[in-house]
Formats: structure tokens, sequence, C-alpha cells
């Protein structure tokens, strides 16, 4: 968490999006977690890419990360999630973001794998309690073998940053910050 708060500085982006009015209802949660699909399969090949990559060190702690992407995506078809369903222009232009970060190199892919998890996580926390549809999904994000990956992710990604251009770091930070804000605007 400090190594969040280090990365975030001066960014306000992660207040605002605490703060946002989020108003949960089943249909809203349905059609978010319709719209969730595209973007964890984008992920899911996000880190595939990573994990093609990775050194040595990094390969069980990416294997670990990519099974809770492929099991999430399974969670969401049981929900009903279509993959053939039309995307959120929102959606799309996380996906596109992702496709575009994949690109960069490793390290720099490591950190903003991180980065985006630990941010939907604090987003997640601020917005969701009692009990709800949305349950289950956040029993599996708060298990500690889920913490246990970003934990890994988190040690992997502090060890990447101090060979990384910072301003690029705040560059795509920002633009993360600016899809969760986006992606969580469509519970509004």
């Amino acid at each position: 968490m400090r190594f969040l708060e280090e990365m975030l500085g001066s960014f306000g982006a992660l207040e605002e999006i605490r703060a946002l009015p989020i108003r949960w209802d089943r249909e809203r949660f349905r059609f978010w977690l319709q719209q969730d699909y595209p973007f964890v399969e984008a992920l899911y090949r996000y880190v595939v890419g990573l994990l093609a990559e990775a050194p040595q060190a990094h390969r069980i702690p990416l294997v670990h990360t990519l099974l809770a992407t492929v099991e999430e995506l399974d969670w969401l078809l049981a929900q009903g999630a279509d993959p053939k369903a039309p995307v959120h222009p929102v959606r799309q232009e996380y996906v596109d973001l992702l496709a575009e970060m994949g690109a960069l190199a490793y390290p720099y892919r490591l950190v903003f794998l991180y980065l985006l998890n630990r941010l939907f996580l604090e987003a997640w926390n601020a917005h969701v309690e009692g009990d709800g549809p949305w349950q289950e999904l956040s029993e599996h994000w708060s298990a500690p073998e889920f913490q246990a990956v970003l934990f890994d992710l988190e040690v992997m990604a502090q060890g990447q940053l101090p060979h990384l251009d910072p301003q690029v770091v705040a560059h795509y930070l920002g633009r993360i910050l600016e899809m969760e804000k986006k992606t969580w605007s469509l519970l509004l």
C-alpha cells in the first residue's frame, strides 16, 4: 500500500474515484460485470505476454496472476457474461490502453499490471460493502490467495521501478487512473 501511495504522489484521481456516488443495484451490477468480461479477457492476454518474457524469478507469481485472471473469466461466464456482447466504449478504451501498454518493455508492463490491479481493489474496497450480488466477487478478491498474488506483484514491481523513466510511469499511471474513474462511472 505504501508503494501505491508513493506512486500516486500528487495524483488526486484515486480520491475522486473513491468519492464517486456509486449506485448499486442488481441490474447495474450485471451490466458492469458484462462489461468487465472484455477487459479481463484483454488482461489475460496482457499477463500471457508478460509471462512469455518473464525472468525465471517472476514466472511463478505471474502464473498465479494468470490463474486468478482465468478464474475471474470463468466466474464472469458463470454470472452470464456473453463474450460476444457489444463492448461499451469506456471498456473498449481500457482494452485499447492495455494493448498499448502491452507494447512497452517488460519492466513497465509489470509495474502497470500491479498498479491497475491495486487501483481497482482500492476503488472496490471504497465502494462495496454489505451483502449483495457482488459478495462472491468480494470474497474472491479478498481471499488470501489473491492477496498473495498482489503482494508478489508489488514486490516485483518495486524491483523494476528504479530502472524506469518516471515520466513514462506518470503518463501511464494517469491514464490508468482516468480509465478506472470512467469504468467506475458506469455505475453512476
